[in-house]
């Protein structure tokens, strides 16, 4: 009896363990090995699905080409070792003369930016995914079947039942023409009005006042569910009360102007031996309809800009500053460590290892001998076109299709000038860009510049915390095109441009449990994402944040690793290393 028990408590253990695992969307392994060398198993591939979706997939996808190409069997394509070098630093691959890295930069002619915060296990794991992805089955109740396609859409007959209809439609109109002009020439003949078309116009009117008010309410109260749940940010609540405020008296005016206009439309429709009455001017009319909007909306606007004067001009506007750094197709946030500052920066610093730009001497000193090997190499391009040109030439014979095509495009290019011209942009930008970091090493100002601040901030991608019921402001810096900042449930958006930076300041109040157990919905999460069509993987691009308490974001602050090595406190750790002994 007791076997019997204890064999019932492991079933249910099991039974739960199952559970739990299809909560969390384990994935099953479909493989047996892995190009990768590692053990396959069923975390490894969750895990790897998680980085994808953060760190890839704003720019891949996996069956077909995106930003960047698909990245189904991309592991019988290339070796492991290469994977994780194009990964980890692809302008690096590239310089270094590898030419798949080359060929599929010229194809998709955007640079994959550098991961090197990625360990060799998490590039392992993404790989591990994507082979996993690769085969091609659908599960369906235990047995495994080839996924079926859709049949393919006959065009030719869709576009018959188009036309078909166009032409019907043309007809039917034709039809009701001719009908109201043969109506129209037999009133003429006869001199009776046999439709009275001002009734039927007048009542057409009070028709669509009832059909087009009663659709307005519907809508409101039917559609009116879906509004927007109530604002996480106390300011988002502040500009909710006066969305909703100015909503009711243009309600309000809307309801009373429609029923007006379209009434007296009605009852002064034109009649025989009626006189319309010549009504020319109204002092205390005019005044009366100018004066009240007036009043209302200088109270709307007035109240609008209190609520933005307080935004704007918080006092602790600059007590918890986070740099977000938007860029095609992502968010990066930097985060103060201890000291609570955040060093200073500039787009001239950004390169493979420093994507931000941080300013930190030591990333500064070994960019300028990197950028003069760059613009040697541009140079020395610049000097070849007239050889290349003549082995693109070289090689046009045999070539058909596409190939050809590619080959006369790269010739034409050299030909009409426009080669030389983007080298000699390219080597004019890395020239000024190389006296601009020296000037800022060696001007009077260069100890300010790069001060120590720095040297302890927290880089972080995918996922930021902030502590509830405190003043948070978001600093935007962009690195390419125009994006829009946009956080839905703070009422929070602005525009992230190059070399122009933006903030947002907005104060949370509900922490993301709280709001997981509001909304029903234990997977919900608040989301930045870009509000603006800024290219090909602005659908995915968004930094998930978490709101919690003050107390468990300063664990998760301090779990978190400082992203640039402080030599000054690991020196002071030593010496007192030294001194205790």
């Amino acid at each position: 009896m007791m076997h019997f028990k204890i064999e019932k408590v492991k079933l249910k253990i099991l039974l739960l363990a199952l559970l739990c695992a299809s909560s969390l969307n384990i994935f099953s392994a479909d493989i047996k090995e892995s190009i990768t060398g590692k053990t396959v198993d069923d975390a490894t591939i969750t895990a790897g699905k998680t980085l994808f979706e953060n760190r890839c997939m704003s720019c891949h996808a996996l069956n077909s080409k995106l930003v960047g190409p698909a990245l189904k069997d991309i592991h019988k394509k290339r070796s492991y070792e290469w994977l994780l070098k194009w990964t980890k630093n692809n302008e690096e691959l590239r310089k270094s003369g590898d030419k798949d890295a080359i060929a599929i930069f010229e194809e998709f002619k955007l640079p994959m930016p550098a991961f090197n915060d990625l360990k060799d296990d998490e590039i392992s794991s993404i790989i591990m995914y994507i082979e996993n992805s690769s085969v091609a089955k659908a599960t369906t109740g235990g047995k495994t079947e080839t996924a079926s396609t859709p049949a393919p859409v006959d065009q030719g007959k869709a576009r018959n039942i188009n036309w078909l209809i166009a032409i019907l439609f043309i007809i039917l109109i034709s039809i009701i023409f001719l009908l109201v002009k043969i109506t129209d020439r037999i009133t003429e003949l006869s001199g009776k009005e046999i439709i009275k078309w001002d009734n039927v116009n007048a009542f057409l009117l009070i028709a669509i006042l009832t059909i087009g008010m009663a659709a307005a309410f519907w809508e409101f109260f039917v559609h009116g569910k879906l509004i927007m749940s109530e604002a996480a940010t106390e300011y988002g609540r502040k500009t909710d009360r006066m969305f909703y405020i100015t909503l009711f008296f243009t309600g309000v005016v809307f309801v009373i102007t429609e029923i007006l206009l379209f009434w007296f439309a009605f009852k002064y429709r034109k009649r025989k031996g009626t006189k319309a009455l010549h009504y020319a001017h109204n002092n205390k009319l005019e005044v009366i309809w100018t004066l009240i909007p007036a009043t209302v909306l200088t109270i709307l606007v007035i109240g609008g800009l209190k609520t933005w004067r307080k935004i704007t001009n918080n006092p602790e506007r600059e007590k918890f500053n986070v740099e977000i750094f938007g860029y095609q197709f992502g968010w990066t946030a930097r985060f103060p460590g201890n000291d609570g500052k955040l060093g200073n920066s500039n787009w001239n610093l950004i390169s493979s290892d420093n994507p931000l730009g941080v300013a930190i001497k030591s990333k500064a000193n070994k960019l300028i001998p990197e950028l003069e090997t760059e613009l040697a190499d541009l140079e020395k391009e610049l000097k070849q076109l007239p050889n290349k040109l003549e082995v693109l030439k070289s090689e046009l014979g045999g070539l058909t299709g596409e190939d050809r095509k590619q080959k006369l495009d790269k010739i034409k290019e050299i030909e009409c000038g426009i080669a030389a011209a983007d080298l000699n942009k390219k080597i004019s930008n890395r020239k000024i860009q190389i006296q601009r970091i020296k000037t800022s090493l060696t001007s009077e100002k260069s100890s300010e510049f790069y001060n120590q601040y720095a040297l302890d901030d927290i880089i972080v991608n995918n996922e930021i915390h902030i502590p509830v019921n405190q003043t948070i402001t978001f600093k935007f810096r962009g690195r390419d095109v125009i994006h829009s900042a946009y956080i839905y449930h703070f009422r929070t958006q602005i525009n992230v441009v190059p070399g122009l930076p933006t903030e947002m300041v907005f104060k949370p109040i509900v922490t993301t449990k709280e709001e997981r157990i509001k909304q029903k919905n234990p997977n919900f999460d608040y989301y930045l994402i870009c509000a603006k069509i800024c290219g090909t993987g602005h659908f995915n691009m968004k930094l998930k944040i978490v709101v919690e308490s003050e107390e468990d974001y300063n664990k998760w602050i301090q779990s978190q690793p400082t992203s640039f090595t402080n030599i000054e406190t690991e020196k002071n750790k030593l010496n007192l290393i030294a001194y205790t002994k």
